[in-house]
C-alpha cells in the first residue's frame, strides 16, 4: 500500500490528477479499453474537472461506471450520475462511456439490472473515498454480509445521510480490481486511515481495511 500525503489543497488535488493520470495511461499501454470505476461526494468533484482536461489519456478507450450511487433520480442534486456528468464527463472526457444505475427503475429491478451490468465488468482502477465512519462506496459500518458477495451490486442503507436508500457495488468488485486509489482529505479521515494501518479491523467495521494491499493508493490531503 502507498499513501502520498500532501500540505495544501491545491497539492492535493495536483497529486491525485497526477498519479490518476498516470495510472490510465499505463493501463492503456497494451491498446486496450479500461474500465474505471467512480465514487461520488464532493471531494473529487475539483479533480474529476482536472482530470476531464487531460489531452495525454486516449478517452475513446476509456470506460467509466458508478462504484454507488443514491436512489434518487438523475436530474436530483444529491444524485452521483449527475455530478459525473457535470465534472469528468466534460472537455477531452466528454466522450467517454459511462455506466450508472437506472433509478428510473422499483429499487429491486434497478439492482439486478445494475448488478447484471457490473458482474460482467473487471475494472482496472476504482477511484474511493471513505466516509469519517468509515464507509466506502455505500458501505456503512456494520457492512451487511451481502457486501462481500456473490452479487456484484446490492442496496445498502442509512440513516447518517438525507437520502438513506443506496446501491453499491460490492467488495469483490473492488477486491478485483488492478488498482484502486483512495482520495481522503481533513484530519478525521487521515486518523482513521493511521488507525487502520496499526489496528486492521473486521471488515464489516473497517471496509477499506480489506483493500489495503499492494495494488492501493491513497493521496490523503490536509
Amino acid at each position: 500500500m502507498r499513501i502520498l500525503k500532501t500540505s495544501t489543497p491545491e497539492a492535493f488535488i495536483a497529486a491525485a490528477l497526477q498519479h490518476l493520470t498516470d495510472v490510465i495511461i499505463a493501463a492503456q499501454a497494451d491498446g486496450k479499453t479500461i474500465t474505471v470505476g467512480l465514487s461520488g461526494g464532493s471531494t473529487p468533484k475539483p479533480i474529476y474537472e482536472k482530470l476531464s482536461l487531460e489531452k495525454k489519456i486516449d478517452w475513446k478507450r476509456v470506460r467509466f461506471f458508478l462504484l454507488d450511487e443514491r436512489y434518487v433520480p438523475t436530474d436530483h442534486s444529491d444524485s452521483n450520475t449527475k455530478m459525473i456528468h457535470e465534472t469528468l464527463l466534460m472537455n477531452d472526457a466528454a466522450s467517454a462511456p459511462f455506466l450508472f444505475p437506472d433509478t428510473t427503475l422499483p429499487l429491486e429491478d434497478c439492482i439486478a439490472k445494475y448488478d447484471n451490468i457490473v458482474s460482467a465488468l473487471r475494472p482496472d482502477l476504482v477511484i474511493l473515498g471513505m466516509g469519517s465512519d468509515g464507509h466506502i462506496a455505500s458501505l456503512f459500518p456494520p457492512v451487511p454480509p451481502e457486501a462481500f458477495g456473490p452479487a456484484s451490486v446490492i442496496h445498502t442503507q442509512t440513516d447518517r445521510f438525507a437520502i438513506r436508500d443506496r446501491i453499491s457495488v460490492t467488495f469483490p468488485v473492488l477486491e478485483a480490481a488492478e488498482k484502486r486509489v483512495f482520495l481522503i482529505t481533513g484530519a478525521e479521515k487521515s486518523a482513521l486511515l493511521s488507525k487502520m494501518q496499526i489496528d486492521m479491523q473486521d471488515g464489516s467495521l473497517s471496509p477499506a481495511s480489506v483493500l489495503m494491499d499492494d495494488r492501493t493508493t491513497w493521496v490523503v490531503g490536509s
